[in-house]
């Protein structure tokens, strides 16, 4: 699917109103990208009607491990390689922070890795099986162009990328909705997507913001600052996009492996 991105003039400096503007419409894009790829997709169809079987389900969760736990690791890198715009712009530093520490803290150490792994062991995915999975190469690919990003890309490239973070709190919200009502699992066994719609999407923990809300609020000042080089073809718009796009792979592959395994 193609991807047509917004202009946008490498060292112009925006002011608040138009970076405002210009990441609305990304984001307006980025919402339609996301209900019709993945939300409007046979995986998430099929498990909010009640119909995934949950042999898929574990098979999703024994893929999905390394990415969560590969992802808050390049946070961790993106915070040395663009100690710069926190050095420029101290208001950005304690947001930025505080997201990091909540990944590795909350609800308590080692934080989200935790509960990822609780999460599984709920669904009957032992530990052994999420570590040791060989990945396969469709949802291998969202966390091999997160790592490009790290080490090859440029700020605005990163942090366009970043705006689907949104996006995963009302992922986790469907999967919680659909696991709790149609297939009649526990509230107290789905804490992995309630730390993680309240994470980022609302205000938690005594004033920490939302992580969707800390990716829009550095993406903007990049573009205020004119901090916008970008390589050809990898505008923030397009990686934006195409992380989506990456996710429905995501999704879409871990649907036709159940398939071929004879779950359905």
């Amino acid at each position: 699917m193609g991807i047509k991105s917004l202009p946008l003039e490498i060292g112009r400096k925006f002011s608040p109103g138009e970076a405002a503007a210009f990441t609305d419409e990304i984001k307006h894009r980025m919402y339609a990208r996301w209900n019709e790829r993945i939300f409007g997709g046979p995986f998430m169809r099929d498990l909010e009607a009640g119909k995934l079987p949950f042999e898929t389900i574990k098979l999703f969760w024994r893929h999905w491990y390394s990415y969560p736990v590969e992802i808050n690791n390049f946070h961790l890198i993106i915070y040395q390689r663009h100690q710069g715009i926190f050095a420029r712009h101290r208001d950005l530093l304690a947001p930025y922070v505080g997201k990091i520490s909540d990944e590795l803290v909350n609800p308590s150490i080692p934080g989200h890795i935790q509960v990822l792994v609780k999460q599984g062991e709920a669904f009957g995915v032992s530990v052994d099986e999420m570590i040791n999975c060989e990945v396969y190469a469709e949802c291998r690919a969202l966390t091999e162009f997160a790592r490009g990003l790290v080490y090859e890309g440029s700020m605005i490239e990163w942090w366009g990328r970043s705006l689907n973070e949104e996006m995963f709190g009302h992922w986790a919200r469907r999967w919680r909705e659909a696991l709790l009502n149609k297939y009649k699992i526990k509230e107290s066994d789905l804490h992995y997507f309630q730390v993680h719609e309240e994470a980022d999407l609302h205000e938690h923990l005594d004033g920490l913001m939302a992580h969707g809300q800390v990716a829009r609020m550095i993406f903007e000042r990049l573009l205020q600052d004119g901090n916008t080089w970008y390589r050809p073809g990898w505008g923030p718009e397009y990686c934006c996009l195409i992380n989506a796009e990456y996710v429905a792979l995501f999704h879409d592959g871990i649907y036709k492996h159940s398939q071929a395994l004879g779950h359905f």
